[in-house]
C-alpha cells in the first residue's frame, strides 16, 4: 500500500492527530460519467475512511431507508418530492454516528470551493450515511471527521471508483449474522468486505451503482454460493446459502450482543449497507423514488439476510436529469440498476494479503528475546509477548481482546516468511514487529488495509 497523497488541512497539524491519506493504487472501477467526481480519504490510524460523490452542477435525489437502525444526515429532505437539483454531494463514512461529521466537512469544503469561484452565498446540499466500523473489529476509536470529509472532497475526480477496502469501506465486514459466540476462534468466520461499484451505458442513458457493504448478512453470488466465509483465507470453498441456512441453528437473543465482538455497543447500528444509484436519465421524482425502492429491495438477493433490525441500510438515488431515452422505460432502468447493484456488492469483496507460510527454521531464544515485552493497544488494552521453551507466545494481559484474542489463553506465534509471525489460531492473523535504531518499538497486527498498531512498554 503506497501513499499517493497525504493531505493536511490548514497550516499545521498536531502530530497526535491522524493523517488524512488518499490512496490511488489498487483495484478500481473505471466509468464515463464526468458530471460526478469520486473522492476517498482514510485514516490509517483507525483504520477508517470516507467516500464522497460530488456533483458540482447538482442532482435531483430520492432515498429509501430500509434497515432498522440507520444513521443519516439530511435524508429526510429527499422524502419531500422536490423536483429540483438540491444535492451537490452524497457522503458515505465509517465511524458510526461520529462519522456523520465527515458529511459536514464535505458541506464546508463545497462552501470553500464555491467561495473560491466567487459564489460566497452558495448553500451546499449534502446527504450522508454511516457504517459501524468500530466495535470488536478494531481498538482505535479514531473516526472520520470534518477534516477527513474535506480531504475526500478535495481529492474527488471523475471516472474512477476504488474497490474493496478503500474509503468508507476501509474496515467494513460482512456475515456476522452467522457467527455465534464470543470466542476469537468463532470470529475467524467473520469476513472482511468493502466498497464496490458497477456501471453500464444503454444508448444515451448511463447508470452506476456504488455500495459500501458492512452487512449483518453474508454476500451471495448468482449461483447461490457464499462468496467468502473466512476472515483471512480467500481460497476456502464456501457453502451455498441454502445449505448454510439449513444447518444454521435458530436465533436466540439479539445479534447486537455478538456483532461487537465484546467491544461494547452504542452507535446507530452494528451493520449497514450504504448504496448510491446514479443516472443521467430524466426522471420525475416519483420514478426516482420508485427506482430507489426497487433497487434497494433487489439487494436481498446479494446479501442474505438483508435490512434486518440491526442493519442501517440506506440507498440514495440521484439523477443529473440530462437525457431523454424513450426506448428505456423507468421500470427497465430499475431492473438493470438492480442487476448492477448485485455486481457492485460482489465487487466489494476485497483482495486479501497473501497467506503467510511458516518458515522451516525456528529462531533461537536470544533472537526471540528481543520481542519480549508488553504491547499497549488503544483503550488500556495490553498484549504480553513472552519467550517460553524456544517459542514466542502472546496473551491478552489486560482489557478486551476484540475479535483477535481471548483472555486467559496463550497464543503461539509461529515464525513466517518476511519477518512475520502467524498467530496460531483458526483466524491465522499475523503480527509484524516494528523496529527503530535496532530496538523493537511496537507491533502491527495484520499489516495491510486492516492494520492495528501497538507500542511496546518494557
Amino acid at each position: 500500500m503506497s501513499t499517493m497523497l497525504v493531505a493536511r488541512i490548514g497550516t499545521a497539524q498536531d502530530p497526535a492527530q491522524p493523517v488524512a491519506r488518499v490512496y490511488k493504487e489498487g483495484p478500481s472501477l473505471r466509468f464515463d460519467f464526468p458530471e460526478m467526481r469520486v473522492g476517498v480519504a482514510e485514516y490509517d490510524e483507525g483504520p477508517t475512511g470516507t467516500t464522497v460523490f460530488y456533483f458540482p452542477d447538482g442532482v435531483k435525489g430520492a432515498v429509501d431507508v430500509r434497515g432498522g437502525s440507520p444513521g443519516t444526515v439530511n435524508a429526510t429532505v429527499l422524502m419531500d418530492s422536490y423536483e429540483s437539483k438540491l444535492l451537490q454531494a452524497v457522503v458515505f463514512s465509517g465511524g458510526s454516528w461520529y462519522g456523520l461529521s465527515a458529511a459536514t466537512g464535505v458541506a464546508n469544503g463545497i462552501k470553500e470551493l464555491k467561495a473560491e469561484g466567487g459564489n460566497v452565498d452558495f448553500i451546499s446540499g449534502v446527504v450522508g450515511a454511516i457504517i459501524y466500523d468500530v466495535g470488536g473489529r478494531r481498538y482505535s476509536r479514531i473516526t472520520p471527521d470534518d477534516r477527513l470529509g474535506k480531504t475526500a472532497l478535495r481529492s474527488a475526480a471523475a471516472g474512477s471508483f476504488p474497490l474493496g477496502a478503500r474509503g468508507a469501506g476501509r474496515f467494513a465486514m460482512q456475515g456476522v449474522y452467522y457467527v455465534r459466540g464470543q470466542s476469537a476462534d468463532k470470529f475467524a468466520d467473520w469476513p472482511h468486505s468493502g466498497q464496490g461499484g458497477a456501471f453500464r451505458t444503454i444508448g444515451p442513458t448511463k447508470i452506476g451503482v456504488f455500495t459500501v457493504v458492512n452487512a449483518l448478512g453474508t454476500i451471495v453470488d448468482r449461483s447461490g454460493r457464499v462468496v467468502r466465509c473466512k476472515r483471512n483465507r480467500p481460497e476456502t470453498e464456501c457453502s451455498t446459502i441454502s445449505d448454510k441456512l439449513k444447518r444454521f441453528p435458530p436465533v436466540g437473543g439479539s445479534i447486537a450482543s455478538t456483532s461487537g465482538g465484546g467491544g461494547g455497543g452504542g452507535g446507530a447500528t452494528g451493520n449497514t449497507t450504504l448504496t448510491l444509484v446514479v443516472t443521467n436519465q430524466k426522471m420525475p421524482f416519483w420514478a426516482l423514488q420508485r427506482l430507489a425502492r426497487q433497487v434497494h429491495g433487489s439487494m436481498n438477493r446479494a446479501i442474505q439476510p438483508f435490512a434486518t433490525e440491526d442493519d442501517g441500510d440506506v440507498l440514495y438515488a440521484v439523477t443529473t436529469d440530462q437525457v431523454e431515452n424513450k426506448s428505456l422505460s423507468f421500470m427497465d432502468l430499475s431492473v438493470i440498476a438492480s442487476e448492477l447493484a448485485w455486481d457492485a456488492v460482489l465487487s466489494s469483496v476485497p483482495q486479501l494479503p497473501a497467506e503467510s507460510t511458516p518458515v522451516g527454521t525456528q529462531p533461537t531464544n536470544d533472537q526471540l528475546a528481543r520481542y519480549f515485552g508488553t504491547y499497549e493497544l488503544y483503550g488500556g488494552n495490553e498484549l504480553a509477548v513472552s519467550v517460553e521453551r524456544g517459542f514466542l507466545n502472546a496473551s491478552l494481559k489486560k482489557g478486551n481482546g476484540r475479535i483477535y484474542f481471548d483472555k486467559d489463553r496463550k497464543y503461539r506465534l509461529v515464525p513466517a516468511a518476511n519477518g512475520l509471525f502467524i498467530v496460531e489460531s483458526p483466524a491465522r492473523d499475523v503480527i509484524r514487529f516494528e523496529e527503530s535504531g535496532g530496538r523493537v518499538t511496537g507491533l502491527i497486527l495484520n499489516p495491510g488495509p486492516w492494520a492495528i498498531t501497538a507500542k511496546v512498554r518494557r
